[in-house]
């Protein structure tokens, strides 16, 4: 008899996900199996590690050096630090793709245009090269084309901050704003 890889006499059957071989759905964080991970549910609130499901304004750093973004607005050219690595590079992402100047020192990265070139949406805004494992970014500057700054914040993964009036007094206060 031929099995799933074409061998005469062969063991190979197909798992439940219809893979030859394979080991069978993954299991999801809430105990489900799924055959493709991407179909497990998501975590109550947690966020999905999508740049383009941050907050607008709003700007991530994971463990290994992509600087995640999300914006309306274009960028023009942005300043950070990184928290908890040592900057050994910084290249490529939608800032590379858009030929801004990128450079580095041991815990700056600073990106922008001589040409008034800008890049907008979500997505990598640059890979960061590190020795060591980010926590965050902190002095961030973020401006226009023009030079005018944006509201850019950095964006942790949690969904803990409710943006609104956080002032009692204020004719449009809310109770449930933990963020002005």
């Amino acid at each position: 008899e031929i099995d799933c890889n074409d061998e005469c006499g062969g063991s190979a059957e197909e798992d439940e996900c219809g893979v030859c071989g394979g080991d069978g759905p993954e299991m999801c964080w809430d105990g489900s199996y799924e055959c493709d991970a991407s179909d497990c549910p998501d975590e109550p609130g947690g966020w999905d590690g999508d740049a383009c499901s941050m907050p607008d304004f709003s700007i991530h750093v994971t463990a290994d050096g992509l600087v995640l973004y999300n914006t309306s607005e274009a960028i023009g050219g942005f300043q950070f630090n990184v928290d908890g690595a040592t900057v050994l590079s910084a290249s490529g992402g939608a800032a590379g793709a858009a030929g801004f100047m990128i450079s580095n020192s041991e815990v700056m990265v600073l990106g922008f245009s001589l040409t008034g070139t800008t890049f907008d949406g979500c997505g990598t805004m640059v890979e960061v090269g590190l020795d060591g494992e980010a926590t965050g970014l902190s002095g961030i500057v973020v401006s226009d084309a023009a030079g005018n700054a944006l509201p850019f914040v950095y964006y942790d993964g949690s969904e803990s901050d409710v943006g609104g009036c956080t002032d009692m007094n204020a004719c449009n206060y809310n109770a449930d704003a933990t963020e002005d």
